[in-house]
């Protein structure tokens, strides 16, 4: 196991955390929060709005740790896991010293999130198979490098990396390796969360915003070892998780069945829209998606986006990397959006 305390940083660990109304009591008698003792001035599904929410997430950590069997002293929950993201940066990284490695390409937040607190981004291009290049990526490091960043299932490429690769940098690395699995609903089979026990520099980020359909409610948690954990607790706002997402969140996760049934029907529409993305001529090449959007590589790739974002067709093309010039990211839709697109697509040829 690796020595994670000496990694934080010395104002983190020496920080007396704010203590909220709520870290205490949270039954009897409330007038020790200046809340409003007459309600809320809107009707709601939830009750008791005119109170703060738990600032220590329970029902929530207790729920979650049922449905994935993980210990709810092990979790935590975000602001959708962009949040998660700033908080770890800030709890590991000091500004204008440290630095992170990101492997590249990949979801553009890392950076941002390294830029806003000052940190320096090392970026190590993905192998020709945007997998992870360990050599490179070892190379990369030096004294002052903290964290790696990877994404797996990875945003925008749709694949997912090698685990012995993932294994590999676990052991060789000293800080902290933040793996994001916000897709990882859509291969579920695959996922390194059966390993993070033997590894307690892996932090674990996953979202309800993909294969759970609450992208709208702005919710993510993460899995990693205790200290970890309240590490996070330590030096989150208080009540970052309301009232509102915890009981949509509460009933997502009681209604499983719901999602399998969502994630199985857009796997099926993956492959209905591989197959047809297939046999037009424009297509040059789809990689391997283990996720909820496919990277497809186009002929004329900036005339079919503009192609299709004038008939309200959306996609992501990405320029930020050479690789990935050609190429358009489309989400999985249902089988309307999915027939017109590949309908505008004929038209277009």
């Amino acid at each position: 196991m690796k020595s994670i305390e000496k990694l934080v940083r010395k104002n983190i660990l020496n920080l007396k955390p704010y203590t909220s109304a709520r870290d205490k009591f949270q039954d009897g008698i409330f007038l020790d929060a200046n809340e409003n003792a007459f309600g809320s001035t809107v009707e709601s599904f939830v009750n008791g709005l005119n109170r703060y929410p738990d600032p220590h997430q329970k029902e929530l950590r207790k729920a979650l740790s049922g449905l994935i069997n993980i210990p709810a002293e092990k979790l935590f929950f975000g602001v959708g896991s962009d949040e998660i993201v700033d908080l770890t940066i800030r709890i590991f990284c000091e500004p204008a010293k440290s630095n992170v490695i990101i492997p590249s390409p990949t979801y553009g937040m890392y950076q941002v999130a390294c830029e806003i607190n000052d940190i320096k981004v090392k970026s190590v291009p993905l192998d020709n198979n945007f997998d992870i290049d360990v050599k490179q990526v070892i190379q990369a490091v030096d004294k002052n490098t903290r964290m790696i960043f990877l994404c797996s299932p990875n945003n925008p490429t749709g694949n997912l990396l090698n685990r012995d690769k993932i294994i590999s940098l676990t052991k060789d690395f000293e800080g902290i390796i933040f793996l994001d699995e916000a897709y990882i609903d859509f291969a579920e089979d695959k996922s390194f969360l059966n390993y993070l026990s033997e590894f307690n520099n892996v932090i674990i980020s996953r979202t309800f915003s993909k294969a759970w359909g609450l992208a709208g409610v702005r919710c993510g948690y993460c899995i990693a070892d205790e200290f970890i954990i309240n590490l996070l607790f330590k030096v989150k706002a208080p009540y970052t998780i309301n009232k509102l997402t915890s009981a949509i969140v509460l009933e997502a996760i009681s209604q499983l069945k719901k999602r399998d049934e969502i994630v199985e029907k857009t796997l099926w529409q993956k492959e209905n829209l591989i197959y047809n993305l297939s046999h037009l001529k424009c297509v040059e090449k789809i990689y391997p998606s283990d996720a909820n959007f496919i990277l497809v590589k186009v002929k004329n790739a900036k005339s079919v986006f503009d192609y299709l974002n004038k008939n309200k067709i959306r996609v992501r093309m990405r320029t930020d990397d050479e690789r990935l010039k050609d190429s358009l990211r489309i989400t999985v839709g249902n089988s309307n959006e999915n027939n017109l697109l590949i309908k505008l697509l004929k038209e277009f040829e």
